[in-house]
């Protein structure tokens, strides 16, 4: 108890960040995705999920990951609704740099979709990755 006392600073300190580190995986829940690095992508790729790029077209054209659709954030509801057809399955979400991706997020979990992930990083973290690109 001693040590305790006299190092109160650093178990304060450690208290915080554990408190933080908490908060942080209980907010992502709330939110409805899964921050998710780029090798864990190629995982769950393997694995059969949809991956879908939600940037505009011209940036998909530019360079992609291979067999994402290209799927308008307003145009979502549709394509989850083509999907419903098939067993719905794990969604990978590829941005733009400061894209929201919380709607779609949250609608594509109220269609059945689950679990939501987002690439984290976006195209940019694949590419520092050294991951192949399509076009």
């Amino acid at each position: 108890m001693a040590f305790v006392l006299a190092n109160i600073e650093l178990f304060a300190a450690f208290a915080a960040v554990a408190a933080l580190l908490g908060l942080s995986y209980s907010l992502e829940g709330m939110l409805g995705y899964q921050p998710t690095l780029p090798g864990d992508a190629v995982r769950l790729m393997n694995a059969g999920a949809s991956v879908l790029d939600l940037r505009p077209s011209a940036e998909f054209a530019a360079g992609h990951v291979r067999g994402a659709v290209n799927v308008a954030p307003d145009a979502l509801a549709e394509w989850a609704a083509k999907q419903r057809k098939t067993k719905p399955r794990a969604v990978l979400l590829i941005a733009a740099p400061r894209q929201s991706v919380l709607g779609p997020a949250r609608l594509l979990r109220a269609q059945g979709f689950e679990p939501v992930h987002v690439l984290k990083g976006g195209m940019r973290g694949w590419a520092e990755a050294q991951l192949p690109l399509a076009k």
